[in-house]
């Protein structure tokens, strides 16, 4: 013979465990979801950065030595980097020429120009078909000639490329573009958890091309 508990006295435990139950999972349910978020965004602003990185460098060797060519590929970039993603969080972007004697791909010393995203009044710039967009990049070091548009070897100059102070052109120019992008957590709890507030991962990306201007 078997014996059973009251079915009310079951019964009126039963909320009391589901609640406690509720409790338990309701923190791991709500730290998968937010890092889905997290993750997805996260994701989702390095393949912009990536893009971007790309487009810039082929428009940089598109225009070659064409005065102007860094204001497109400033512009170019702060177009490329779109929702979710915020071009207000790019931290520099650098133009330098690739040193093609180092395998990991550096940059010829001296030969590097980096632009900073200031946050204050759009500054104007002159591209190379003339027109004057405003944008809020400045060179992190005005006093440093860095890679400047005149001194970049492209294929329609050939080897007649003038020597530089930085080295002397023997071949046409690789140039690159990294774009330093700063990612911000979009919600708080990673910034409870993890160091440095609300700042996540700092994403560099760089793209590499040969200088081979259109014209």
């Amino acid at each position: 013979m078997r014996f059973y508990g009251h079915p009310r006295r079951r019964r009126r435990h039963s909320p009391g465990q589901a609640l406690v139950e509720f409790a338990l999972v309701i923190p791991i349910f709500l730290l998968v979801v937010i890092s889905i978020i997290e993750f997805a965004i996260l994701f989702t602003s390095y393949l912009s950065v990536t893009y971007a990185s790309r487009d810039a460098a082929q428009m940089a060797a598109a225009y070659g030595n064409t005065a102007g060519a860094d204001c497109a590929v400033l512009e170019r970039i702060s177009q490329d980097i779109g929702t979710p993603a915020n071009p207000a969080q790019i931290a520099s972007v650098a133009i330098y020429w690739v040193n093609t004697a180092d395998s990991s791909g550096g940059s010829v010393v001296g030969a590097t120009t980096t632009y900073t995203y200031d946050g204050g009044p759009p500054h104007q710039c002159t591209k190379p078909d003339g027109t004057k967009p405003y944008l809020p990049f400045s060179p992190a070091a005005p006093s440093i000639v860095g890679y400047v548009e005149s001194a970049r070897c492209n294929v329609n100059l050939g080897l007649n490329c003038p020597a530089t102070a930085n080295k002397a052109h023997n071949t046409v120019d690789t140039i690159a573009v990294t774009i330093k992008y700063q990612y911000k957590w979009v919600t708080p709890f990673p910034g409870l958890i993890l160091s440095g507030g609300g700042n996540g991962p700092m994403i560099s990306q760089t793209s590499q091309m040969r200088l081979e201007p259109i014209r």
